[in-house]
């Protein structure tokens, strides 16, 4: 049963998954819980809302460790596969706790929805083994667990390892992870390291899976009974093919069914069904996986059978698991459970059944645009066991049948749509009509339905005037009403609806409390919305779901009741208590938004079999637009909260051309094919009893409707020979003679026939233009030789036909002359407008008149303008014209129609309508026709009709059905007045080359259009502008319009000479003032988008007045001829002072191939422009020369409306040419506001409150540089190491280090001294403090146009502004400004400076070797100085440890930036950049913030950790108060200071009162807690991410580093010291004395139970073994060896590692340095000479932490292990503190996962720890060498059977033969002698008495 697919490979029927995408182990936080049921648990992320933009993304995968791996003496490695991506980990030996700690990398470049389906398999296998038997367990998932997670990560995961191939066999062991998926922006967290302790933690209680949930064997069992509607697929040409070669008769449906079910990798199909539409599989599919299962998703796929070509693709469902089940830990959730229910399948339209670029969507890819069937399915999951090779696929029980048939009960469904306008479209070139369709009901084209008043009239677009065309309707708005038959799944809906009812209601409240925020509202109104909005919540929780019906609902209707309704109680207790015990509106708000994504999980309903409404767009019978609306929002209930929220509404909908996600034309994107006004309703038929238009306040009117066709023969017309038949439908290819019509049974006609055109014809081209321009073009003909002749003169038009001379042409009505005839000049003429060619039939005019001409011709036009009071009467004339006799004309029946005859005109029709009503309302209005009812058929038709007839004669008749036209017809439109006030937009999308762009927008509403005047090289347009719409129609009920006010778009479009470009679009809905209403309507921010993405924001409002006599508001004053918007609305103005800081720029790349070197800003706000001074030569000094600016501009009172602040920087060049080189745009000026009144009144309010008096100061203080610190304060010039012993010994920069880090063993002694740690911090220092941009900030400038996918990223910047601005309101009465806030500024000049670089350590860098390693060193560049640490690089470590520091010499600000790379050495080819981070090294020196040295906590004057800043903590306080504008500190004493407001005393900082002996003067300690307190740089290490240029957007690593930068002019101090701790040269002696109680593994000949032991031990890391001798023979477990085993090793004490360098392979030219813990490894085994030897048993002893030893053999168990099952508790002890220790130690065999331990023997060891120094002075040799001392060690005393027995004969003789054999062998001698004599006696007997007888004788 293989399925031949060409995309994706299928599991035979034996069940075997897939090698690339096996079934794993579902993965899942600790927290989850499953209570009696096992589940896929449900994620919290919607991956159909990732993105499909391809990106940049690396996988992280960091192996750790493994724990219980199955076997024993095994050398694992861990191979990790991630997509089609493999890596592998290096072999651990001997061991199953391997220790790797290594990071393996994985890049990829592919969206995020397709990374989220890449499979991961860590798998760990034996190295020792062959291939094909080394694996030891895996563990399978896919990378969307791990995106869905908390910063895409999972941090120190244990995963179970299991046998892919067995699962029932168990778990095989665990594996410690940690896993990371980097996008862009995304930041790179460090997983933290493992404590020493791990081993006392227990794997069960952080593994990735369910805790407590054992993986158990399930059975997906999929139930597929049926399916309808299937499209057909295959064409019929080869089906003709097959009857014209009769291999085939009569009609066969186009299809060949059959159903793919695939889940977890395995893929299992039904039977193929031949030729139908409606296939009955009766069918289950059993698919076999291991619970909980890591898959969220089961794939449905309906494939048609291709015998000649591969299968197609028919459709694609997939069933969500996380909505078909429930993993709630407070509820008792439930496997997934799916129907019996009909799932629907959509993809490509149904008539494309070749592949075409539209395929895509039956796969699944993208929103399917068209129905294609539905299919009956049922899914269960049983759990136990797995399905055997024979129930895989099996026929459906008779008894399911039966019990499925009462799910399949239809009900009556009406829709009703109601179109009411068609705007917005694009010109087409051919009549255009909408389709409805809901299933295959409804489908013109569809053949297995019957027709249906599904579709609008075709009607010809006609232009608005300014863009875009419109559909002119008029007061007859055609509708449709579509009968359809369903299941009955109303219960289902109308919970559903009243769900996302309540979330409708509370995301609009919430959107209008969030709105108060933002425009910073008095806390009081903030808080009274919110409290309603919580009312409304709890009203809305208390209304109870519907009850579920007695009959024909499934278990999973069952489920989610209950799970909706405990969750809604949940949810209504806690809006209680919100509302009862709220006080913050930003928590409110944040918890209210939980409730939303609460909610939303709930409203779901995967069982809703009714399919989605469907709105098509066809123009010639072309699909070109669609639009998709959920069944279930228009679904109408008798309880209005349970209605669909469209249902009965009239509403907007904008159609969308069917794309494939990443291959649809961009540009075509934003052109919308259309916008519709509809009106939809849809229900039971039970319940449509006149309700269904009943809003719409209009007539239904059916109509049947036929054409009238003819033809022109010899300018004749006739119906002769006609392609089609004289009475027909639309298309020609239905006969519909008027005779042929009978009213439907409950239908009447009402009146006769009458003729009813097309009155979209009747628009000429100058429709709905206010002016207009005739042209006529004059033509002359000549012989060839002669003179243009002046009297034969003949007119035509642009397309040569004839046309009436310029005196004959009239105006139309309603128009009127606005100038005369003139010849056209402006074009490719001659001086007299003539243009010439060879013949006028064949065109190709040229200006230059040449001999052979023949013809030429010249263009008249005039303009005219439309009046305005005439609008009526010309559409009047109209439909006057157009009603006089009803044909309209066209070339041929396939192309377009128009009113007017011309030349080449050949055929011509006309619509006839008859009215019908209906006796019964639900009664079906669709007609049979009989094609044989035409009596009046002319001979030629009746003889043509008999052929076809022959043709078909062995064809049954069949009737042909046709379905009316429906409208709604109105009587009087109601007119209109629709105001935008189109204020401003800013953040737009530049769209020309100089990185601006020329904006205007474009306004839609209804069928007028209108646009904005263009503003010029802006991206923050203010356009001021009312665009007012006069005479809006709109028809229906005023108060519906009022409830559902229709929608106006606004588009932005760059204008450009040829061609606009567009920038967004903005929708909005205005104010419905139907009179008496006086509220004024206020500007808001409409999000701008543009491809789905944010595009800026517009600032506007609009308002639509009833214009029916009352009396509308003044129109807006006008400003050069333009409306401006009015003062009630636009924003309240006040006159503001704006400082702006012009530091200087950085930064500039070249531009237009030349440097930037005289730049100059402008700064404009408001359309105030300020432009500075140009700097003469950036290349010296990049400063402004004046650095203080300001302006006065009058901005908005309220933030909301401020306008941004926009930077522009200009290049001065020479002959006064000055291009804009890049541009910065400033949205809100909100951080920039500032109120220096209040600031210098609260300041003396503060000092009044302190006691410190009233002191005179003001801002306008001069800025002066602290005074000299006295020399006795200044700090001893000593190292920073100290000279103390004591200090050396101890504690070091390290031990801070350490200790800041949370090393709690590592930092111990230094917290036991009592100093402070330092802060760090786990990113960028200048993120904790605000980029140190309080002094200035850096504006990146951007420059030229962004495209489709381009983001305004800094690395795109041309260059950077560097300043800073304040924003204050000045005095409304004139008075005196306040005192300038940007005035006691530092100095601009070049300062030079020393800057100290300490690189501590990196972390996690990205490998560029193809080991997977590198070998990083340091390069550090600041300007031109560069520092390359080449020699010193650590060969293949990815998280090295530097240890460096640097010194480079700089000059603010012409070198700022640092730059701190880290290259991988590469001895033969060119170094590789890994990755670099920089730092603005000027922002920091002129922070506030004091960026240039941290402060530590305590100051020092000696010791280790001594004052290392180049100034006293006192001058730094004075300088921060000067620099921040502030008094200086008012010291009372030693023990008290008033600073900023705040009165510091010492005693409230040093509470112990205990003083150290290092501490400085008590005011220099003050004013140090003072600083720390006023938020400057404490002392510090940064956690710096790298980033490479190739890669920008991902993390490369991250990098610990701290920075000090002193300027030249002070003394500098001399620098601390971080060189990396040298390791102590230890050794490690171990004295194997005796086992005991070894389990006894060989069996002799003999029959004696017998081991050969010996024993091995090893350092783990240096894999150095050494074994003793063997002890043969041991008989009863006991061996002895007197034996010593000596391991050098090197050691740092501090970190209690061991550190190992060595070579990684034979060919490796470096030694890398590894550390590991202290880990003695001794293992017994039996010595065999002829097979492998056997291992007996191991002991695992960290020398750091060690179990306590026991005195006595018999007194050793497994529970002296510190891992012991029953976790007792066991004293553990330190080698290194004791420095030896003896005893006896349990040895054991691991069993598996699932086995217990088992105790294979003891052993007795002393093991002892010696320094170098002490191992030279009591020297010892290995085993029982010379010299055998400290302590001398004897021989074994082994017994005497202890010997190897080939080498021994006679022992072995004396201990084995003869102590088992020996009354054997005696017994047998004695019987041997005994036969002997009886041998002896029978021989000599017969001698002996024949002599004695003969003797006798």
């Amino acid at each position: 049963m293989d399925i031949d697919d060409d995309n994706e490979d299928i599991v035979e029927v034996s069940g075997e998954p897939l090698p690339r995408n096996i079934e794993s182990e579902k993965v899942k936080s600790d927290h989850t819980q499953y209570d009696g049921a096992i589940a896929a648990p449900r994620s919290t992320m919607d991956r159909s809302k990732l993105s499909t933009k391809k990106q940049d993304f690396q996988v992280r995968v960091n192996i750790h460790e493994g724990r219980k791996l199955m076997g024993g003496n095994i050398h694992p490695v861990c191979n990790v596969h991630v997509g089609k991506q493999s890596k592998h980990t290096r072999v651990q030996k001997s061991t199953n706790k391997p220790l790797w700690d290594e990071v393996l990398f994985f890049d990829f470049n592919c969206s995020a929805l397709d990374l989220c389906d890449e499979p991961v398999t860590i798998e760990v296998l034996n190295s020792r083994k062959i291939r094909s038997d080394s694996l030891i367990g895996a563990f399978k998932f896919d990378l969307g667990l791990v995106y869905e997670s908390t910063d895409h990560q999972f941090i120190h995961k244990w995963v179970l390892l299991t046998d892919p191939e067995d699962k029932e066999s168990g778990a095989k062991g665990y594996v410690k992870i940690s896993i990371s998926i980097l996008g862009p922006g995304d930041k790179l967290k460090i997983p933290p390291k493992s404590s020493s302790t791990d081993d006392l933690v227990d794997i069960e209680s952080n593994l990735l899976r369910p805790a407590g949930v054992q993986l158990q064997p399930a059975t997906y069992t999929v139930k597929i009974y049926k399916a309808e509607d299937v499209p057909k697929m295959d064409t019929d040409y080869f089906e003709g093919m097959k009857r014209v070669l009769r291999m085939q008769h009569g009609d066969h449906d186009l299809v060949d069914p059959y159903m793919i079910v695939s889940f977890a990798g395995k893929k299992l199909k039904t039977k193929v069904m031949y030729k139908t539409y409606t296939p009955e599989w009766d069918q289950e599919l059993n698919i076999g996986v291991q619970m909980p299962s890591m898959c969220e998703q089961l794939m449905l796929r309906l494939m048609d059978k291709d015998h000649f070509n591969r299968d197609d693709i028919i459709a694609t469902h997939f069933l969500q698991l996380t909505r078909l089940s429930s993993a709630d830990p407070d509820d008792e959730g439930f496997l997934p459970t799916f129907g019996p229910a009909y799932v629907n399948f959509y993809g490509s339209p149904r008539e494309s059944i070749v592949d075409d670029e539209l395929e895509p969507l039956n796969r699944g890819c993208g929103e399917g645009c068209s129905f294609r069937g539905r299919a009956l399915v049922e899914l269960t999951v049983s759990i136990g066991q797995e399905p055997s090779k024979d129930e895989l696929v099996r026929d459906i029980d008779s008894e399911d049948l039966l019990r499925v048939q009462p799910f399949q009960r239809r009900r009556r469904y009406r829709l009703f749509v109601g179109f009411l306008e068609g705007t917005m479209i694009h010109p087409v070139d051919a009549p255009v009509e909408f389709e409805i369709s809901i299933g295959e009901y409804g489908n013109k084209f569809a053949s297995t339905t019957l027709p249906a008043p599904s579709t609008t009239q075709p009607t010809n677009p006609v232009y608005d005037g300014s863009h875009y065309y419109y559909l002119p309707w008029g007061q007859t708005k055609p509708c449709v009403m579509l009968n359809s038959q369903w299941e009955d799944v109303m219960f289902r809906i109308e919970s559903l609806n009243l769900i996302c009812r309540t979330i409708d209601r509370l995301e609009g409240h919430l959107k209008d409390v969030k709105y108060l925020m933002r425009a910073k509202a008095p806390l009081a109104e903030s808080a009274g919305k919110l409290i309603k909005l919580l009312d409304e919540l709890i009203i809305d929780l208390n209304q109870p779901l519907l009850d579920l019906p007695q009959k024909n609902i499934t278990e999973l209707d069952k489920k989610m009741f209950a799970l909706r309704d405990d969750e809604m109680k949940r949810l209504l207790i806690e809006a209680v208590n919100l509302r009862e015990n709220a006080r913050d509106i930003d928590q409110a708000v944040n918890e209210i938004d939980t409730y939303i994504y609460r909610l939303q999980q709930i409203a779901t309903e995967p069982q809703n079999s009714i399919p989605d409404v469907i709105i098509w767009m066809l123009c010639g019978n072309r699909r070109v637009a669609y639009h998709r609306i959920p069944s279930h929002q228009v679904m109408f209930s008798p309880k209005q909260d349970r209605c669909g929220k469209l249902c009965g509404h009239v509403f907007s909908v904008f159609l969308k051309r069917p794309s494939v996600p990443d291959k649809s034309n961009a540009k075509r994107q934003w052109k919308l094919p259309a916008k519709l006004q509809v009106f939809v309703w849809m229900g039971l038929e039970d319940h449509a009893k006149g309700i269904q238009h009943k809003p719409l306040d209009g007539e239904i009117s059916v109509f049947a409707e036929t054409y009238e066709n003819q033809i022109s023969l010899l300018s004749k017309w006739t119906t002769r020979a006609m392609p089609r038949p004289k009475w027909s439908d639309i298309t020609g290819q239905l006969k519909l003679p008027k005779e042929s019509f009978t009213t439907p049974p409950g239908w009447r006609w009402a009146g006769d026939w009458f003729i009813n055109p097309n009155l979209s014809l009747s628009y000429d081209l100058d429709s709905g233009l206010s002016s207009f321009q005739d042209d006529v073009f004059e033509n002359q003909l000549r012989t060839p030789g002669s003179d243009w002749p002046t009297s034969k003169l003949f007119w035509t038009d642009v397309t040569g036909e004839e046309a009436q001379s310029k005196e004959e042409i009239m105006c139309p009505i309603g128009w009127e002359w606005t100038d005369i005839w003139t010849v056209d000049l402006n074009r490719a003429v001659d001086e007299e407008g003539y243009e010439y060619c060879l013949d006028q039939s064949v065109g190709g005019f040229v200006p230059v008149e040449k001999t052979y001409h023949l013809c030429r011709r010249r263009r008249w036009v005039r303009t005219r303008k439309r009046n305005p009071d005439s609008k009526q009467q010309a559409a009047h004339q109209r439909m006057m014209k157009a009603a006089e006799e009803g044909w309209e004309y066209s070339r041929l029946f396939t192309t377009k129609f128009h009113l007017k005859q011309r030349t080449m005109d050949m055929v011509r029709r006309r619509r006839w309508h008859r009215k019908m009503v209906a006796d019964n309302p639900d009664a079906d209005a669709i007609f049979i026709i009989d094609p044989t009812s035409d009596t009046h058929e002319t001979k030629d038709e009746v003889s043509s009709s008999r052929k076809e007839s022959n043709a078909v004669a062995e064809k049954p008749f069949l009737p042909k059905v046709q379905a009316p036209r429906m409208f709604i017809t109105f009587k009087e439109p109601h007119t209109y007045q629709l105001r935008a006030y189109i204020y401003q937009a800013r953040d737009l999308f530049s769209a020309d080359p100089s990185g601006l762009s020329d904006p205007y927008a474009r306004v839609v509403f209804s069928r007028q259009s209108q646009r904005t005047k263009v503003l010029n090289e802006t991206l923050c347009p203010t356009w001021d502008q009312t665009l007012v719409f006069e005479e809006v129609e709109f028809y229906g009920n005023p108060s519906m319009l009022a409830e559902s006010p229709p929608i106006v778009v606004v588009e932005l479009f760059d204008y450009d000479t040829v061609g606009s470009d567009f920038l967004g679009r903005a929708i909005a809905t205005p104010i419905v003032k139907l009179g008496g209403e006086h509220q004024m309507a206020k500007l808001n921010w409409h999000p701008i988008t543009r491809g789905g993405e944010p595009a800026g924001e517009l600032l506007g409002a609009f308002e639509l007045y009833l214009n029916e006599g009352a009396e509308l508001p003044f129109m807006p004053p006008t400003r050069q001829d333009v409306y401006q918007v009015p003062s009630g609305i636009r924003p309240v103005m006040q006159l503001t002072r704006i400082e702006v800081l012009t530091w200087g720029v950085r930064h500039m790349k070249k531009f237009q191939l030349a440097a930037v070197n005289s730049p100059s800003i402008e700064i404009e706000c408001g359309g105030v422009v300020l432009s500075t001074i140009k700097i003469k030569n950036a290349k010296k000094n990049p400063n402004f020369e004046t650095s203080s600016m300001l302006f006065d501009v009058f901005l908005p009172v309220e933030e909301l409306y401020t306008p941004p602040l926009n930077i522009r920087l200009l290049d001065h060049r020479s002959f006064g040419v000055k291009p804009l080189v890049g541009t910065h745009m400033i949205k809100s000026l909100q951080e920039y506001r500032r109120d220096p009144v209040a600031m210098v009144q609260t300041i003396r309010e503060k000092m009044l409150e302190s006691g410190f008096g009233d002191t005179d100061y003001s801002l306008d203080m001069d800025f002066a540089e602290p005074q000299e610190a006295q020399a006795q304060h200044q700090p001893q010039n000593t190292s920073s190491s100290g000279e103390d012993g004591e200090f050396k010994e101890d504690v070091d920069w390290w031990s801070k280090y350490y200790s800041s880090c949370g090393n709690e063993q590592l930092g111990r002694v230094y917290r036991e001294k009592g100093y402070e740690n330092m802060v760090v911090f786990e990113e960028e220092l200048e993120n904790y403090f605000d980029m140190f941009t309080d002094l200035a900030q850096s504006f990146p400038l951007f420059h030229g146009k962004r495209h489709e996918d381009e983001d305004l990223d800094e690395d795109k910047a041309v260059g950077y502004f560097k300043g800073t601005f304040r924003v204050y309101p000045l005095p409304a009465d004139g008075s005196d400004p306040p005192p300038r806030m940007l005035k006691n500024v530092p100095c601009n000049q070049l300062v030079e400076v020393l800057v100290r670089v300490y690189i501590v350590k990196a972390f996690e860098l990205q490998p560029q070797d193809p080991n997977g390693l590198s070998d990083p060193y340091l390069a550090l560049k600041l300007g031109r100085f560069k520092v390359k640490d080449r020699e010193n690089y650590v060969p293949k470590n990815l998280s090295p440890t530097f240890g460096k520091m640097f010194e480079l010499d700089g000059t603010l600000p012409l070198e700022s930036e640092l730059r701190v790379q880290i290259f991988d050495y590469d001895l033969l080819s060119g170094d590789d950049l890994i990755g670099e981070t920089k730092i603005d090294l000027e922002n920091r020196f002129l922070s506030a913030r004091r960026g240039v040295c941290g402060l530590p906590k305590r100051y020092y004057i000696a010791g280790p950790y001594k004052w290392r800043d180049a100034e006293l903590p006192r001058q730094i306080l004075e300088k921060w108060c000067a620099t921040q504008a502030l008094p200086p500190p008012v010291w009372r004493g030693n023990s008290q200071v008033y600073v900023n407001g705040k009165t510091c005393c010492l005693r409230d900082y040093e509470t112990r009162g205990q003083v150290h002996k290092d501490w400085g003067p008590p005011e220099e300690r003050l004013a140090l807690y003072t600083l720390l307190d006023l938020g400057l740089v404490p002392e510090h290490i940064e956690t710096r991410t790298l980033y490479n240029p190739l890669r920008p957007e991902i993390p490369q690593g991250k990098i610990q580093m701290f920075v000090d930068i002193f300027p030249k002019t002070a003394t500098i101090p001399p620098p601390i010291n971080i060189t990396p701790r040298a390791p102590q040269d230890l050794e490690l002696r171990v004295i194997v004395y005796n086992v005991q109680d070894v389990v006894l593994s060989d069996t002799s000949f003999t029959g004696e139970k017998m081991s050969d032991i010996y024993v091995k031990g090893w350092l783990k890391g240096q894999d150095k073994k050494q074994k003793t001798d063997v002890h043969y023979r041991s008989l009863n477990g006991e061996g002895n060896f007197n034996w010593r085993f000596i391991f050098p090793f090197k050691y740092l004490p501090a970190e209690e590692v061991m550190v190992i360098k060595k070579k990684e392979h034979f060919f490796s030219i470096d030694k890398h340095e590894e550390k590991h813990p202290v880990t003695f490894a001794v293992q017994i085994w039996d010595n065999d000479i002829f097979t492998p030897d056997d291992f007996l048993g191991l002991l695992e002893l960290n020398l750091n932490f060690m179990p306590k030893a026991n005195k006595f053999a018999k007194s050793v168990s497994l529970d002296d292990l510190p891992d012991n099952e029953k976790g007792k508790p066991v004293p553990m002890v330190s080698l290194f503190d004791q420095k030896n220790v003896k005893g006896w130690w349990p040895c054991y065999e691991e069993g598996g996962p699932d086995q217990p331990r088992e105790l294979t023997g003891k052993i007795e060891m002393e093991l002892e720890i010696l320094s170098k120094e002490d191992s030279e002075a009591k020297p010892a040799g290995k085993g029982q060498e010379e010299p055998n001392e400290n302590p001398h060690l004897d021989p074994p005393n082994r017994p005497a059977t202890s010997f190897l027995w080939f080498t021994s004969p006679w022992k072995s003789l004396r201990y084995i033969i003869w102590n088992n054999y020996k009354w054997y062998i005696i017994g047998g001698l004695i019987l041997i002698l005994i036969i002997a004599m009886i041998g002896l006696f029978i021989y000599s007997a017969p001698g002996a008495l024949s002599e004695k007888l003969i003797a006798k004788i």
